[in-house]
C-alpha cells in the first residue's frame, strides 16, 4: 500500500505555482514503532524510508529528538502545526499555533487517564487557539 504513498517536504501552501522549495519523494518503506497502540496513540511514532535522498533548504530542515531522561518544564512554550481541518480554505495553509507544556497529571486528568508517560502533553488551558484549532493530528 505505501508504494502509492508520497512525502511532499518544504510544502506550505497546496499551490504548485507558489512552492519553489517542495520536493516529493516516493515512499520506500515505512517503519511503524513495535510497540505502537491505534487506540491511544501510545508510541505514535514512525519512520519513513524514501526511494530518494531529502535535501535540506530554507523549508526542509531535520529535526531533534530530546535524549529519553529528557524532562520538559510546565509552561514552555512551543509550537504546533497542521494543515487546519479538512475541506477548509484553511487545509490549504500550513497552519501554526503556540502552546504550552502542560503537567502531566493534569493532563491525565482531562484525558480519563488515556496519557501515558511517553507522551507529552500541550495546549492553551486558558481556551483560545491550539492543536484542535490548528488540526487534530499535528506536530510539535
Amino acid at each position: 500500500l505505501h508504494s502509492f504513498w508520497k512525502a511532499y517536504v518544504g510544502i506550505r501552501i497546496i499551490n504548485k505555482n507558489s512552492n519553489n522549495y517542495v520536493a516529493m519523494r516516493s515512499i520506500k518503506r515505512i517503519i511503524i514503532h513495535p510497540h505502537y497502540d491505534q487506540h491511544i496513540s501510545d508510541y505514535d511514532i514512525a519512520l519513513l524510508e524514501m526511494e530518494a535522498p531529502v535535501f535540506f533548504n530554507e523549508l526542509v530542515q531535520p529535526i531533534c529528538l530530546p535524549s529519553s531522561p529528557r524532562v520538559f518544564i510546565y509552561g514552555t512554550l512551543c509550537y504546533v502545526t497542521g494543515w487546519g481541518p479538512p475541506h477548509s480554505d484553511l487545509a490549504k495553509t500550513l497552519q501554526e499555533a503556540r502552546v504550552k507544556i502542560i503537567n502531566q497529571s493534569v493532563c491525565s486528568r482531562l484525558y480519563d487517564d488515556l496519557i501515558t508517560s511517553r507522551m507529552l502533553c500541550a495546549g492553551n488551558l486558558n481556551g483560545g487557539i491550539d492543536a484542535c484549532q490548528v488540526n487534530l493530528k499535528v506536530k510539535l
